[in-house]
């Protein structure tokens, strides 16, 4: 009995099974409110953008919202099942936008872009700083003179007040998760483990999520200022200056 059991238990990749319930998981958030914000630093910057990448596009909510803006889109996703669903949802809207699975630590692309974005802190995803700057030189090399670099990253703070031994639960018809979120001030990651189950599934999955958590001024001095401009890091969705307690830090840099 406890060897079945034990069969029925089974740990895979972050964005494996969760994708299937991600939309769900992530309905509170504000799509349309960071494809907003992403038009404004775009306007911001005087820069004339027509095409956009957007890198861990996951399931493609974004680019929904951004082909409102009418720019000319693509994406990829390490996740191979977040890039299905994002493919699926794309073609419900008959958007003809490429979407693959790729790696933002090295991608090469047929074009140069006028935009590159990396959003919802997906970048704290890389545990090394190296892998930080390989992110940059892929992004840098993608680029047009003058395109813009788009990223953002969620902050110790943020850790700190919201996620500090945070569990929650819930469940659709086809898709229920327990997760449990804890921050490791020792070696600064931010842990998110979920508990999945499927519906038809007799199995029971288990992803463990982890994210490095640098702070500003260490991403500031990571970034390759022979190759691009520092145009701002910004408060929470403004155009403040962004703080020690800020909850979620944005980056716009243009290429030199």
């Amino acid at each position: 009995m406890s060897l079945n059991i034990a069969r029925k238990r089974q740990i895979v990749p972050p964005y494996t099974k969760l994708a299937s319930g991600y939309d769900y998981l992530m309905r509170h958030v504000n799509y349309k409110q960071w494809a907003e914000y992403v038009y404004h630093l775009i306007r911001m910057s005087d820069e004339a953008i027509g095409t956009i990448l957007d890198v861990s596009c996951g399931t493609g909510s974004l680019l929904l919202e951004l082909a409102k803006k009418k720019y000319v889109l693509s994406g990829f996703d390490y996740s191979n099942d977040m890039v299905k669903i994002a493919r699926q949802k794309l073609h419900s809207k008959a958007l003809p936008f490429p979407v693959w699975v790729g790696d933002m630590r090295a991608f090469a692309l047929q074009r140069p872009q006028d935009a590159i974005v990396c959003l919802y802190d997906s970048i704290n995803y890389l545990m090394e700083i190296e892998n930080w700057k390989a992110f940059y030189i892929a992004c840098h090399d993608n680029l047009r003179s003058g395109g813009l670099l788009i990223f953002d990253v969620c902050t110790e703070w943020n850790s700190i007040k919201h996620f500090q031994n945070y569990t929650d639960k819930d469940r659709t018809s086809n898709f229920k998760y327990v997760r449990r979120s804890y921050y490791n001030l020792h070696d600064r990651i931010h842990h998110n483990d979920f508990k999945i189950k499927i519906r038809d599934d007799n199995q029971v999955y288990f992803e463990y999520h982890k994210q490095k958590i640098y702070n500003i001024d260490e991403i500031l001095a990571s970034l390759p200022d022979d190759k691009f401009d520092i145009i701002g890091a910004y408060h929470e969705f403004t155009t403040m200056p962004a703080r020690n307690a800020s909850e979620r830090v944005h980056f716009l840099l243009k290429k030199r």
